[in-house]
């Protein structure tokens, strides 16, 4: 039985450009979150929060560690919130799958972009 948590359709502004202009403003973007459990969750029998993996402090982490960070690349932004999760959650039987999308990036007729980091 596969049991997975996805966090989805989250919005955060990123500084995310290659260039001072792209840079100027805080970005618009979307992120995908999809944990997938190799173990048995154990919330799925007992029903209780601190047996699981909670969304609300997992946004709030994320929140976090974004807050203040600059990327040139969508690339780099995905791998470091790709690392910085799996230090967060510090349990190697769960595989993670990061998407983060970027919205009206500044080329002609393209209304986004994404790039993944995945275990899967």
């Amino acid at each position: 039985m596969i049991r997975q948590l996805n966090v989805g359709s989250y919005k955060a502004f990123l500084i995310l450009g290659n260039n001072e202009a792209e840079k100027s403003v805080k970005r618009s973007v979307i992120i995908n979150i999809s944990l997938r459990f190799l173990d048995e969750v154990v919330a799925c029998g007992n029903d209780e929060i601190a047996d699981a993996v909670c969304y609300f402090d997992l946004i709030k982490f994320i929140d976090n560690k974004l807050e203040n960070k600059k990327f040139n690349l969508l690339e780099r932004a995905v791998q470091f919130l790709y690392d910085e999760i799996s230090g967060y959650l510090s349990n190697n039987n769960i595989l993670k799958r990061i998407e983060i999308i970027k919205i009206n990036p500044p080329v002609k007729n393209l209304g986004k972009a994404s790039f993944i980091c995945s275990d899967w």
